[in-house]
């Protein structure tokens, strides 16, 4: 009877242990599969994440050329208007020339400075000597001027 009781026992530990290693492996197959999908979840959103930042980068390459492109434009633009305010600058200034009548440069009286000057350097003591020379170059640059 002992022997019996103890084999109904050993006989109930087992089914009890076997019981236990099905739940125990059932729980890890669930943990492994919630594991699993949980992995292909985030291989899932790195790849659409690694595809939204390709996007971005393509988006921003395009930009790029975009802005490029137009700063080159703009560049071409402001050299021409350059070059043709430039022309018209000088156009205008050679036309502004032409109708602006030029001034004679030559000195006045020459002569009669010069005889001051000689008369300064003769009479370095007495300079009022050379006042008719004086009076005379007067007159002549008042004509002149005239």
């Amino acid at each position: 009877r002992y022997e019996q009781e103890q084999a109904i026992i050993q006989d109930e530990i087992f089914q009890l242990a076997k019981r236990e290693r099905e739940a125990a492996a059932k729980h890890l197959n669930v943990s492994l599969q919630r594991e699993g999908s949980n992995n292909d979840r985030e291989k899932q959103k790195s790849a659409q994440l690694a595809r939204e930042l390709e996007s971005i980068e393509a988006e921003l390459r395009r930009r790029d050329t975009f802005y490029k492109e137009q700063l080159g434009r703009i560049e071409r633009k402001n050299a021409e208007m350059y070059k043709l305010s430039s022309e018209q600058f000088h156009e205008a200034a050679l036309k502004m020339e032409s109708t602006i009548k030029p001034r004679r440069a030559e000195p006045v009286c020459s002569g009669l400075q010069a005889q001051i000057l000689q008369c300064y350097r003769q009479n370095v003591q007495e300079v009022l000597l050379c006042s008719d020379l004086v009076k005379a170059y007067q007159r002549c640059v008042s004509a002149a001027h005239k």
